[in-house]
This record gives C-alpha cells, sequence and structure tokens, in this order.
C-alpha cells in the first residue's frame, strides 16, 4: 500500500507541475500544445485502443497518459520547470486541498478504469 501511494505522490506532483508550466510564458507553445492534447486524451471517448475491446481498451489509458506527462516533463525547460517545481511543492505542503483535489481526481481516474475493466470481464 505504501508504493502505491509514493506513486500517487510522484504523478500528483508532476500533474500539478504541468498545470502551472501552461499559465508560464516561458513554455513554448508547442509544448503547450502538447499538454492540452494529453489532457484531451484522456478525457475524449475516442482512443488508439477501442474501449470495447476488453482490458486492452483500458489499459492504453493507464500506460499513454503517464508516458505523456513523462515525455511532456522532459521537454520543459529547465528554468520553467524548476520554477514550476518549486511552486507545485510549496502548494503541496501548504494547502492541503489542492493535494486533496489532485489526489481524488487521480483516485476517481483509477476508479472510473477500475470499473470499466469489471463491467467488461462480467
Amino acid at each position: 500500500m505504501g508504493r502505491l501511494l509514493g506513486v500517487l505522490r510522484l504523478f500528483r506532483h508532476d500533474i500539478l507541475v504541468m498545470l502551472l508550466s501552461l499559465k508560464s510564458r516561458q513554455t513554448p507553445r508547442k509544448v503547450k500544445g502538447m499538454m492540452l492534447l494529453a489532457i484531451l486524451y484522456l478525457l475524449s471517448p475516442i482512443d488508439l485502443i477501442p474501449d470495447a475491446i476488453p482490458v486492452l481498451g483500458m489499459v492504453d489509458d493507464v500506460v499513454i497518459v503517464p508516458a505523456a506527462i513523462a515525455a511532456l516533463m522532459r521537454l520543459l525547460p529547465y528554468g520553467v520547470r524548476s520554477d514550476c517545481e518549486r511552486q507545485a511543492d510549496y502548494i503541496l505542503k501548504h494547502a492541503k486541498l489542492a493535494g486533496v483535489l489532485v489526489t481524488l481526481f487521480l483516485l476517481a481516474w483509477g476508479g472510473v478504469i477500475v470499473w470499466g475493466i469489471y463491467k467488461l470481464v462480467s
């Protein structure tokens, strides 16, 4: 259970860094566009692997979205990334509500995926 919480904390931090970098003027437009595409892909009902295919339809969201976040974090310029990481650390340390909301979002996303897999299998 501790390992799962550690992964959620890391992912929560990266999502917050991405959102903060979206409002930074120093973030290249190309990176901002790719971030918005990653968010749209997550929310879109259209996937690379259709959700009608049991298990594989849900797995693509679990693999593609974290991979996109990791790749986009590497594309951020060093100054923007370090500044946004400092802001994210401050927010997660001092603003418990923001951390709770991001955690709830991640848990809800995971719950929807588990529910979808359960419905497809049963």
